[in-house]
């Protein structure tokens, strides 16, 4: 059994790597959609504190930009709300949703450092601090796709750290440093949190495909695929019932391979498995899509044929019984031919007492020299 690291390793399955990466995206979506009103509204309160300090020009053509830019973003959360695109079909709208990220980012970058180059120290620190808040904001949103978490830091503060470190006074210095300290803190964050999302994504995908493996196994026979006894008796219970709501006829078919004991001791048991199978597969490709087939336990199936005469059933065993008669299976370059009896019951709906008829009418088969149909109709108070 692999061990919790192996199965959450990012190289094991390319697969499971791409859905992770699409849940990362609409992780995206779902939760930073107030982001594009926080950015006007904080944006609203940096003119309000510079608006004493700077041109108002300058505090307005940034406000617009920042803005039309939260209009853009809007406009790509309301596409995405009409489209809803759903699984791997988000994953095309990856680049748009970056570019949307990317261009506020910048915006605020650019936009406060060209703002703060005109500020006294006092309100360089106060856009400083605006500037670091947008920053740690974009970490917590955006840290399901690392990279766009990183890009939008980066937007953010880099053009103010840069302008400060190029200043080459001690205090505007020391701001840059510290930036570059905090940029060095949040993107060990990111990542950690990057990481830890995709952990719980994947660990979420190898927990659903084990559910269905094990609710697939719960219900299908291992050998040949098909249901085993306890799902043919559940779904074919429910079919019995709609049957005889609707008054439609119902007919049980009971197939049995013959002489199988003799293929299993002169060829083996794996080509027994081989035989099995490919009588499994011949009764897979006549099965009508309303049918039920299922293996009932070693060489013996059954088959549940609703809206079917007793004639017609009957008519459908010969065809079958003839048909795998002329077709014999393979087993390492070995043609092993094979031969079947079939027993058919019609008349009520208790699968039960229509299993039982059938295999009276299997036995009474096999008794009048195998290769074979017998159908009998057998009504529900017969003894």
């Amino acid at each position: 059994m692999k061990d919790a690291d192996s199965l959450l390793s990012t190289d094991e399955d390319p697969v499971l790597n791409i859905r992770v990466r699409a849940d990362r995206l609409h992780q995206l979506f779902r939760q930073s959609f107030p982001a594009v009103y926080v950015s006007v509204i904080v944006a609203l309160l940096l003119c309000q504190a510079m608006w004493g300090e700077v041109r108002h020009e300058l505090l307005i053509g940034w406000l617009a930009a920042i803005c039309v830019s939260a209009a853009i973003r809007y406009a790509l959360f309301w596409w995405h709300r009409r489209r809803k695109p759903q699984g791997l079909q988000i994953l095309d709208w990856e680049f748009r949703y970056a570019v949307t990220l990317l261009v506020p980012s910048l915006t605020w970058g650019l936009g406060v450092m060209w703002i703060m180059r005109e500020s006294s120290l006092l309100y360089q620190l106060v856009g400083f601090v605006f500037l670091l808040g947008m920053a740690g904001g974009a970490i917590s949103l955006y840290s399901a796709r690392r990279y766009m978490a990183m890009g939008a830091m980066a937007s953010v503060l880099l053009p103010a750290t840069v302008w400060f470190l190029l200043r080459g006074q001690q205090v505007e210095v020391s701001l840059g440093v510290a930036a570059l300290v905090f940029m060095g803190v949040l993107t060990r964050a990111s990542t950690s949190l990057s990481a830890t999302l995709g952990d719980n994504f994947r660990l979420a995908h190898i927990l659903s495909a084990a559910k269905q493996k094990a609710e697939l196994m719960a219900h299908t026979d291992e050998l040949t695929g098909l249901d085993n006894r306890r799902a043919f008796f559940d779904r074919g219970q429910t079919l019995a019932n709609y049957c005889e709501r609707s008054r439609l006829p119902l007919c049980v078919v009971m197939i049995d391979a013959d002489h199988f004991k003799q293929i299993n001791d002169r060829y083996g048991h794996a080509a027994g498995d081989d035989v099995l199978c490919h009588l499994a597969g011949k009764l897979k490709l006549s099965l009508r899509k309303s049918d039920v087939c299922g293996r009932m336990g070693g060489e013996e199936f059954a088959m549940l044929l609703p809206n079917t005469q007793l004639a017609e059933a009957t008519a459908l065993a010969e065809r079958f019984c003839q048909s795998y008669a002329a077709t014999p299976a393979h087993c390492d370059g070995v043609e092993i031919s094979n031969t079947v009896s079939i027993g058919v019951a019609s008349e009520g709906y208790d699968i039960d007492h229509l299993l039982h008829c059938a295999d009276e009418a299997l036995y009474q088969a096999k008794a009048a020299g195998r290769n074979r149909v017998v159908s009998q109709a057998c009504p529900a108070d017969a003894g």
